[in-house]
């Protein structure tokens, strides 16, 4: 594996953070069907990234002295950013996940805010990559031989670890049109974002598989056949009510 190919690795595993704050929203175009009473949410999807932001109001008029709502999120990227990544915004009248009326729908293009905090974080942490490479390789190895020479060297003053990168971010506030299912511009909403590049990241993702109780069963949950049954994963025993 070459550098380059480490490089790009190292690049798309990036820790990054997203904050979210609903500014402003309105809505010129209500959806008639759907009840007043129930609260707004604004619903933000990008990649995995799934996020709920109810609304100030609740069915009642909204007060301007109110505190914004918003939430944030850390996240990895498990491929390169494209011209095709988008972020959905849904605006609902929502009471539970099966019953909500929708307001209004948008999307906002990622790639240039992603690109532009990447550059940013280049430009700062000057050689962060050759850095990392050269820390990973001079780790301890559990087995082969290890270059033993050089160990004294880390109980000096200048040999902290360089993993405390510089932080880069963009703050950004966009008023975006919102449309409904027939195309009809419904209002407007005012999204405040803050994407943060954290630099290499400490924990990837990695697959998950579904735990065996033992194996002779093929499935879990594993059926409870008999009080005794080693592979019960309840491991208690079960009685006959008499």
């Amino acid at each position: 594996m070459d550098k380059a190919e480490n490089r790009s690795k190292l690049a798309d595993n990036f820790l990054y953070m997203l904050e979210f704050v609903v500014d402003d929203l309105l809505i010129t175009r209500p959806n008639l069907c759907a009840p007043e009473e129930y609260p707004t949410c604004t619903e933000i999807t990008f990649r995995s990234i799934f996020l709920n932001i109810r609304d100030r109001e609740n069915g009642s008029c909204v007060s301007p002295c109110s505190p914004k709502t918003g939430k944030c999120t850390l996240f990895t990227l498990d491929s390169p950013i494209t011209d095709e990544d988008v972020m959905h915004i849904h605006v609902y009248k929502k009471r539970t996940e099966s019953c909500k009326f929708l307001l209004g729908l948008t999307e906002l293009p990622m790639k240039p805010i992603f690109d532009r905090v990447k550059k940013e974080f280049d430009s700062r942490n000057i050689n962060w990559e050759e850095n990392v490479i050269s820390h990973v390789s001079r780790l301890p190895k559990l087995r082969g031989p290890c270059k033993k020479a050089s160990d004294c060297i880390c109980y000096e003053r200048n040999r902290e670890r360089r993993e405390q990168w510089c932080p880069t971010s963009e703050l950004t506030k966009r008023m975006l049109p919102l449309f409904n299912l027939c195309k009809m511009q419904t209002g407007n909403i005012v999204l405040i974002l803050r994407l943060v590049c954290n630099g290499p990241s400490v924990v990837s993702s990695f697959p998950v598989q579904s735990p065996r109780c033992c194996p002779c069963q093929a499935s879990w949950p594993v059926p409870c056949t008999s009080p005794f049954d080693p592979c019960d994963p309840c491991k208690s025993v079960k009685t006959k009510s008499k």
